[in-house]
């Protein structure tokens, strides 16, 4: 491997120095033989290798095509790894997993890991589950209680179950970034709570919701629905949500409460 490619600062680029970290992550994942894992950004394939040693098939997806030559010299054709260059945000993800099971694990570029989170949540043939390096604030906020709730953590909990698993240093990165990262565990579920058809109006739910956090809830719902205000009192209470209520303090079952009883009287 090739450690004398210079590492791009557009692309976000920061590579796994330490095993130590890499033990996390692929306990985490719970690598099986017979898995196909998707990795994003290699890098220089530390973590592709330990993935190697353990899934049947590694597909990995590499924006830097400086890095692609290395990593094909590492994992040649006969090896159980298969290098893509592309964009993980836009590139073709289906025609890669195909309809085959698969598993999400990568150190994510910061300033792309929520689009690609999200992108790969809501394929039509989603991962049984994703480990991903992040932001540590990013990891906090998605898997933070109510009371600090935030419109992404919501909105993932409604495909999975999301675990902190890690606080991780700058130091064990090179170059360091000048932030902790994290480690997250998405278990998805085996269908969404709310169904696709209903996720784009539920969605929009929850970002009217969290319209000015400062208000209480009612106060955006209702301004932003154009609801009178003693009958969406009247939902809240139905739906067993205090009135006074702020947008972060609820649970995710609150808010797929207030959809359906707004669904059902027409909004």
């Amino acid at each position: 491997m090739n450690n004398s490619v210079k590492t791009k600062k557009s692309l976000g680029q920061h590579f796994l120095s330490a095993n130590w970290v890499l033990s996390y992550i692929i306990n985490s994942a719970e690598i099986q033989p017979n898995d196909m894992v998707v990795e994003i950004g290699p890098g220089r394939g530390k973590l592709t290798k330990e993935l190697s040693r353990l899934a049947g098939l590694v597909k990995c997806i590499e924006l830097d095509q400086n890095l692609l030559d290395d990593l094909n010299d590492k994992f040649p054709e006969s090896s159980n790894v298969q290098v893509i260059y592309g964009d993980a945000r836009s590139i073709d993800i289906s025609s890669i997993v195909n309809s085959v099971n698969y598993k999400l694990v990568a150190n994510l570029p910061y300033y792309a890991a929520m689009p690609i989170i999200m992108r790969f949540v809501e394929l039509h043939n989603p991962p049984k589950s994703i480990v991903v390096m992040v932001q540590d604030e990013v990891a906090r906020n998605l898997t933070a209680l109510p009371g600090k709730l935030s419109i992404p953590a919501v909105i993932l909990q409604n495909f999975g179950e999301i675990s902190y698993i890690k606080r991780i240093p700058p130091s064990v990165f090179k170059p360091s970034p000048k932030i902790f990262s994290a480690i997250i565990k998405i278990a998805l579920f085996e269908s969404p709570q709310i169904d696709k058809d209903n996720q784009s109006m539920f969605f929009n739910l929850i970002k009217k919701g969290f319209s000015s956090k400062r208000k209480k809830l009612y106060n955006n719902i209702t301004k932003a629905f154009d609801i009178e205000k003693t009958l969406f009192q009247d939902m809240l209470v139905a739906s067993n949500i205090d009135i006074d209520s702020r947008p972060e303090s609820l649970t995710f079952d609150n808010w797929k409460n207030l959809y359906v009883s707004m669904k059902n009287i027409g909004y």
